[in-house]
């Protein structure tokens, strides 16, 4: 796992946060020092999936990066009879997964998630996918996934989010930062990615994410997941 050193120097000003070939070849790296408990998630999305997962349908795994999601579902789900489909716009990160995975039933799809045609899927995955998305796409492209999706199929999402209240948000933050820090990285290496990603991560809170589930049709949602400022959701049609 080669270590993420990217903003342990000074960046450009007008620098912004994007998945190319410097953050692919860190980003293992990079994710397991920044998401509280991204192995637990990790391993339980693919759990979740196989609860719900129905026999001859497909699972779609949308901003799937380097496919720790539709692997994790792989090995929970060992006699799948359809296709994972691995969808990411990055062509960074969908090359090193043709690199590193030699498996039919993972079909990789360089592509932006809004053009993908959901078809006979009983699980749909969105790891910290939506929050890259602008705020205003967001409704109608979940609507979108969720109205094709089969009877009884679910999503499952996953984002870092704004907390509502102003003293737990702050709270949040700060043991968020900590929790970096704690992973190696310096004061510096922080405040310089935050800069990068200003604009291009753009955070909901909770109540905002939930009121979008009700609004695209969905009342069967419970939240399964929390550590710090980062929840997940499975979505149940």
């Amino acid at each position: 796992m080669k270590k993420d050193n990217l903003y342990n120097k000074e960046i450009p000003k007008d620098h912004k946060f994007t998945f190319n070939s410097e953050v692919t070849d860190v980003f293992e790296d990079m994710v397991h020092r920044s998401v509280p408990g991204y192995e637990f998630l990790i391993e339980n999305i693919g759990f979740i999936a196989k609860k719900f997962y129905q026999r001859n349908t497909n699972i779609y795994d949308l901003g799937s990066s380097l496919c720790a999601c539709s692997l994790s579902v792989q090995d929970k789900i060992q006699n799948i009879n359809g296709n994972i489909y691995a969808v990411d716009s990055s062509p960074s990160m969908i090359n090193e997964c043709r690199k590193n995975i030699d498996n039919k039933k993972i079909k990789l799809i360089n592509s932006d998630i809004a053009s993908i045609n959901i078809e006979n899927s009983s699980v749909i995955i969105l790891n910290l996918t939506l929050q890259f998305i602008p705020k205003d796409r967001r409704t109608r492209l979940l609507k979108n996934f969720f109205d094709n999706l089969n009877k009884h199929g679910v999503i499952i999402i996953t984002e870092k989010i704004i907390i509502d209240e102003i003293d737990n948000n702050k709270f949040s933050k700060n043991f968020h930062d900590f929790f970096k820090e704690n992973k190696g990285y310096s004061k510096e290496e922080i405040d310089r990615k935050k800069i990068a990603l200003e604009n291009v991560m753009l955070l909901e809170s909770e109540k905002q994410y939930e009121k979008r589930f009700n609004e695209i049709g969905c009342t069967n949602f419970f939240k399964w997941f929390q550590c710090y400022n980062f929840i997940s959701w499975v979505l149940v049609k």
